[in-house]
């Protein structure tokens, strides 16, 4: 990466050119993606290559998620477990996870969340909504912002309330992206009204990069 040039700065805030801030977030990512390797390869080390490695979808798996086929039923059978038998681990009726497998129910939270436990992957992996929340016109969502940190500045401090209620995912989107520079440091995330996550801090980062 070359050098930076700033162009102003005070205490509070620090000026650089467009193209030095897509440099930075250019930069930032090469980072992550970096770093998500050495994770993944140190977890390797750990556990054993092979062990670890029957986390990861396949190119076949992969390509099943994206033509819709629920992700419950997508790691049961990567797991081996029949219906009855995650049922009877997860402690949900059988019934109830065949009826969310096929998309006749759209499943709880909770039922996510002892699904997750037994197949051993997040939750929201799981929930096959979470691709429909990312549409421009889901709503209604809402806006999560940390606490003020020491860095913002006094004019910025309570500027925004948490969470902020929007009717559609692109008018929060819109709104992050009007002001992105006073709520980047309240590390801001995207929900539903349900609380599950629809776009992270660090998703927000790159979606407000690109």
């Amino acid at each position: 990466m070359s050098a930076i040039k700033i162009l102003t700065e005070t205490e509070d805030t620090v000026t650089v050119s467009r193209d030095d801030w897509r440099e930075l977030l250019a930069a930032l990512d090469d980072a992550e993606d970096r770093a998500a390797v050495a994770e993944r390869r140190a977890k390797e080390r750990f556990f054993g290559k092979e062990a670890e490695r029957r986390n990861y979808l396949t190119a076949a798996e992969a390509t099943r998620l994206l033509d819709g086929e629920n992700p419950v039923k997508l790691w049961r059978e990567k797991r081996g477990l029949s219906q009855r038998a995650l049922a009877a681990e997860a402690k949900i009726g059988n019934s109830y996870l065949a009826e969310l497998e096929t998309g006749r129910k759209p499943g709880s939270d909770v039922a996510y969340r002892k699904l997750a436990a037994v197949l051993r992957v997040p939750p929201e992996d799981l929930d096959s909504r979470r691709s429909r929340r990312r549409q421009p016109d889901f709503g209604p969502v809402q806006l999560h912002l940390n606490s003020v940190s020491a860095g913002v500045s006094a004019g910025n401090r309570g500027s925004w309330a948490s969470p902020q209620n929007f009717p559609t995912v692109h008018d929060a989107l819109e709104f992050t992206r009007e002001h992105w520079s006073s709520l980047r440091s309240r590390s801001p995330r995207l929900a539903d009204e349900k609380g599950w996550v629809i776009y992270t801090s660090e998703e927000l980062l790159h979606e407000m990069g690109s």
